[in-house]
């Protein structure tokens, strides 16, 4: 993978979840800012939405996929039928939207914290 733009990561979303409503789609790229904002207070690093380093890639799109799942239920989604890239769930009996959404979110965080969090010291003059 290349440096990618918070619109490019978006745009994997958007194709990675089925059936992701028409009005979601202006609010995506707002979802990955926060994702990236969010990201940069978790390791300490700037990452930027312009050029998205490689190893940074991966927890973004989790977390952002977890967004825009969280997203569609509160908005109350017709979703009978969420699909994953192989992993598809069918609604039935009730909505498992947010259980997806938080096993997305857990594994974004997952992959944020292998990369591990910059720590700076300073020395104080007294």
């Amino acid at each position: 993978m290349a440096d990618l733009t918070d619109v490019q990561i978006g745009s994997i979303v958007w194709n990675m979840i089925e059936n992701v409503p028409t009005y979601i789609s202006g609010t995506m790229q707002s979802l990955v800012d926060n994702e990236i904002y969010f990201s940069e207070n978790v390791t300490g690093d700037s990452i930027g939405t312009t050029a998205v380093d490689e190893k940074y890639q991966p927890a973004i799109i989790s977390l952002t996929a977890s967004a825009v799942l969280r997203m569609m239920e509160l908005q109350g989604a017709d979703v009978s039928n969420i699909s994953l890239g192989d992993f598809s769930v069918s609604k039935g009996q009730g909505s498992s939207t947010f259980g997806i959404a938080e096993k997305m979110r857990e594994d974004g965080l997952q992959k944020l914290e292998a990369l591990g969090t910059k720590i700076n010291y300073f020395k104080t003059l007294s």
